[in-house]
């Protein structure tokens, strides 16, 4: 590889250096704040460093660095690869086959726990409960679901279509084997499932409250009803977040007339978001965990404080950001924390030390018995 010579390093540290120094002063309160310090470390990088410098690395950690300096975990900074994965997951779709998985302690494998209708995993006849021994030639007996997931996904990157199919090697708890020849394709996942418990109670699992997720949780009610439920359990737990306008538009679906949660950004403005009078009126369960956070949070707390439903499980996070996303010319982005979650008291989930749960449940370690669900489904009998 050619030497690139030093007045273009020069050259290309200056352009660095009018990025980072912007994104500092947006970022700091401090209008005064020098970049003589990012001066220096460019120069001396360009001066003296004996290898060759990637200047899109050196950006790129400046940002990373600029971000992770607010001790936001919410507020990051998204490569360009990242951004496209952000713009997928938050329309609530995915490069993949349509499966997910866990592992499985009795036979040693990550097993298939769901499969998306239409897939090319369910066009293929994969089924609940089969098992991954191998990819092509790679065993992934030792690898975690989000590994499985990495892998598959690195299939779609290759040029040619022979290229793009990969061979999934598969078991059944009986010990019969097979094969699925696949492809990965652009699939949306529907933020909210549901399945009947006990003839009765519906067990709607919202995942996020990305684009689409209130008209999936009403779709899915809907239909629950429909099927003969009288008890509604909404499980929040793992809902990290999401957009305020979609978790506006599902409490408005369960909750009578009334305010339901504020936004307030730094200067103060505030936006109230209220219901209508109309409204779903089913005796509801909001189940909560350690990782219910930030929308999945107001959410439930909402919920609790109108008496609306009862809360079970264990105490959420404390989060009450909301974020926004600030693209950059190069194709990248800002992930960045602007608002807070605001309770009609003008409390936020940090102040409140998060949700505390009306009943409290625990998951047993090493156990296959959903211990919280059970719980849920005790408080309407």
């Amino acid at each position: 590889m050619r030497k690139v010579p030093k007045f273009v390093w020069t050259i290309l540290a200056c352009l660095l250096c009018v990025v980072v120094t912007a994104g500092v002063c947006l970022l700091t309160a401090d209008r005064g704040a020098s970049s003589d310090k990012y001066l220096e470390i460019i120069k001396i990088i360009g001066e003296n460093y004996y290898g060759e410098q990637d200047v899109a690395k050196l950006e790129d950690a400046s940002a990373d660095a600029m971000l992770a300096s607010l001790g936001d975990p919410w507020s990051r900074y998204l490569s360009p690869e990242e951004y496209e994965e952000y713009k997928l997951y938050s329309s609530n779709q995915y490069i993949g086959v349509g499966i997910t998985t866990s592992f499985s302690e009795k036979y040693g494998y990550l097993a298939v726990t769901s499969v998306t209708a239409g897939s090319p995993a369910d066009r293929a006849h994969i089924q609940v409960g089969n098992m991954i021994a191998a990819v092509n030639n790679t065993d992934v007996s030792a690898y975690s679901p989000l590994q499985l997931e990495e892998l598959i996904r690195s299939f779609d990157s290759m040029e040619t279509d022979a290229e793009k199919t990969f061979t999934l090697h598969l078991l059944n708890s009986q010990g019969g084997k097979a094969e699925a020849d696949l492809q990965c394709e652009l699939i949306y996942q529907e933020p909210v499932t549901y399945q009947i418990l006990d003839d009765e109670i519906a067990h709607l699992v919202i995942s996020n409250f990305e684009d689409s997720a209130a008209a999936s949780l009403k779709t899915a009610v809907d239909a629950a009803l429909a099927a003969g439920a009288k008890y509604l359990i909404l499980d929040v737990r793992g809902n990290t977040g999401g957009k305020p306008a979609e978790v506006a538009d599902a409490l408005d679906y369960l909750l009578p007339k009334g305010d339901m949660f504020l936004l307030r950004d730094r200067e103060g403005r505030e936006t109230t978001y209220s219901s209508g009078a109309s409204y779903v009126d089913a005796p509801m369960v909001v189940l909560v965990n350690e990782e219910t956070a930030c929308a999945g949070e107001i959410f439930a707390q909402v919920l609790q404080s109108n008496r609306s439903a009862i809360v079970v499980g264990k105490s959420t996070a404390g989060s009450s950001q909301s974020q926004v996303v600030v693209e950059l010319a190069d194709g990248s982005a800002v992930l960045i924390s602007k608002y807070v979650y605001l309770t009609p008291e003008r409390k936020t989930m940090a102040e409140l030390g998060g949700v505390t749960p009306d009943v409290a449940s625990y998951m047993i370690e090493d156990s296959s018995l959903d211990v919280q669900l059970e719980a849920a489904k005790d408080v309407f009998f």
